[in-house]
């Protein structure tokens, strides 16, 4: 106990004039009436507060799940079915919350960009808290970029489809898709060079999200033929080449978790969020609650106005061409939905670039990253790190070289980002599963009660699902030249990301990552943070 109590003392000062700590210049702050608690909690964790507080609760709330249903139509009626989309749609958003609630607990305790990152960093034992963190971190960024290379090539190929499906005989070839990828992401760059605009973007993109979705739904529920309700709820479809119904069901949860990854960007924009340890939980489940409603309603509406879904199957973008077809236009319908899913990607692209950036920058300030000391600098003028979002932006021309419009690459993308996201989710409830909820201190804006343990473990079983299913090829068989498309290839993805990072932790990594950092923790025990002055407004 007195141990305990030393350290808690030599905590608890903090000198708020240290430069090091505080901005050096306490007017770059939006507003220090406003901030004061949010940067207090971030001068308590050993952080220096550089950005601008922007956003809040609505604006946090962003997404396209609707969208993300609709450009499935393909898959959709190959995997699972009807029965596949509309109840694995409910189990995908019931664990989708539950995985985020579990998170948020820790995010209202702890919001720092880090997100997952910073809480492996307390939550986990000493022993293994550098290493655990540092793979963390570099599975995060790994995702992150991923989804955001994913949603500008999703971009070319949509554009791509577009065109060969007005025009027949054009020739569509991969650079083409390759310079259209790279408007896309160097758009997404230029985009966040104004940080400031970023809530705009968030609130424009909610507004498109809704209009689109009530000008998409009005369209197909007045001009579709429909589908009969036992079609919608009990059909079950497989083409997949798997012989277990209950294993297609769970591979069915691929149309739906495509929308559904969860919360993670705001966890790593939590220190430009005003009111953040209060407002940033409730912001990360309410935004999956609502995600999970629009699109099990996306859902329903898609599966009754479906018409004869088999036709479209060999359609180069079967959601345009049956599109198109209720709408009565090729140009109009197409055109329509082609320009809204590319908006909404392009919006994506740009709040997970801004995300990744952020924590990018948070672990380059702990040595995880080459010349970290170079990518945690930020700029004087955008007062984003922008190095990081540099090598991002390199980073993601690397991924658009390799898949050139290759679908093959695509979905590894996607599946190998899906797993980094759920493995990196997992981690900090997993130490608090083996540690014991003991170990967290107070937890005054979000605390799952009674109920936090059984949640946990139904968070940390729902995800291993999850990875199960990511890694798992679509269709079978995959063995012979003639079935090389079916294979999954996230497998690469994943292995070479973790080779890349551990090997870069035994070569240099080890020996600077959190040296220098100074969190209040004793012998695994977290010390409740000490209360410190409020700085005083200038």
């Amino acid at each position: 106990m007195a141990a305990f109590e030393s350290a808690a003392a030599a905590a608890a000062p903090i000198d708020l004039t240290n430069d090091d700590i505080m901005p050096r210049d306490p007017k770059s702050l939006e507003n220090q009436s406003t901030v004061n608690l949010d940067d207090v909690e971030l001068i308590r964790m050993g952080k220096k507060p550089q950005m601008k507080r922007v956003y809040n609760f609505w604006t946090f709330m962003m997404c396209s799940t609707w969208a993300c249903v609709v450009v499935l139509y393909g898959t959709i009626f190959d995997i699972g079915g009807p029965v596949g989309l509309v109840y694995g749609s409910i189990a995908v958003a019931l664990g989708q919350t539950v995985l985020m609630a579990s998170l948020a607990e820790y995010c209202g305790i702890w919001p720092t960009a880090g997100g997952q990152q910073f809480y492996v960093q307390v939550l986990a034992s000493p022993k293994w808290r550098p290493l655990l963190s540092y793979l963390v971190g570099w599975a995060l960024v790994a995702a992150e970029m991923s989804v955001s290379a994913s949603c500008s090539l999703q971009n070319s190929n949509i554009i791509g489809s577009f065109v060969q499906t007005v025009h027949p005989d054009f020739d569509w070839t991969s650079w083409e898709t390759f310079l259209v990828y790279l408007g896309f992401i160097t758009l997404a760059l230029a985009m966040n060079t104004a940080p400031r605009m970023l809530p705009t973007y968030s609130s424009f993109g909610a507004f498109l999200t809704i209009g689109g979705f009530f000008a998409w739904a009005i369209t197909v529920l007045v001009k579709a033929p429909k589908s009969d309700a036992k079609f919608v709820f009990t059909t079950f479809l497989n083409n997949t080449g798997y012989t277990s119904s209950g294993w297609v069901f769970i591979m069915a949860f691929y149309n739906s978790i495509y929308g559904l990854y969860g919360t993670d960007a705001m966890m790593h924009l939590v220190e430009e969020m005003r009111n953040a340890a209060e407002d940033a939980p409730r912001a990360m489940v309410w935004s999956m609650v609502f995600a999970g409603i629009t699109t099990i309603v996306t859902d329903i509406i898609l599966l009754f106005t479906c018409g004869d879904y088999s036709s479209y199957a060999t359609e180069l973008a079967p959601y345009v061409s049956w599109f198109a077809d209720i709408s009565g236009s090729l140009y109009g319908g197409g055109l329509f939905i082609s320009i809204m899913f590319c908006i909404g990607n392009l919006l994506i692209c740009v709040g997970v670039m801004a995300s990744c950036s952020r924590l990018g920058w948070r672990m380059a300030e702990e040595k995880a990253f080459p010349f970290s000391k170079w990518l945690a600098a930020i700029h004087p003028i955008f007062g984003i790190p922008w190095n990081m979002m540099l090598v991002m932006f390199v980073a993601e021309i690397i991924v658009g070289l390799i898949a050139l419009g290759s679908d093959l690459a695509f979905y590894a993308i996607v599946s190998g980002s899906g797993v980094f996201f759920q493995m990196a989710y997992i981690a900090p409830i997993c130490c608090v599963i083996v540690r014991g909820r003991q170990i967290l201190p107070k937890r005054e804006h979000f605390d799952l009660g009674r109920w936090a343990l059984p949640l946990n473990c139904i968070s940390v079983a729902w995800a291993l699902l999850v990875v199960a299913m990511y890694l798992s090829p679509l269709y079978v068989p995959v063995a012979g030249a003639e079935n090389i498309g079916n294979m999954n290839w996230a497998c690469v993805i994943v292995g070479a990301e973790v080779i890349f990072s551990l090997g870069y932790w035994f070569y240099e990594a080890k020996y600077h990552y959190m040296k220098e950092n100074t969190l209040p923790v004793l012998d695994g025990e977290i010390l409740e943070q000490a209360d410190a002055p409020i700085p005083e407004k200038e």
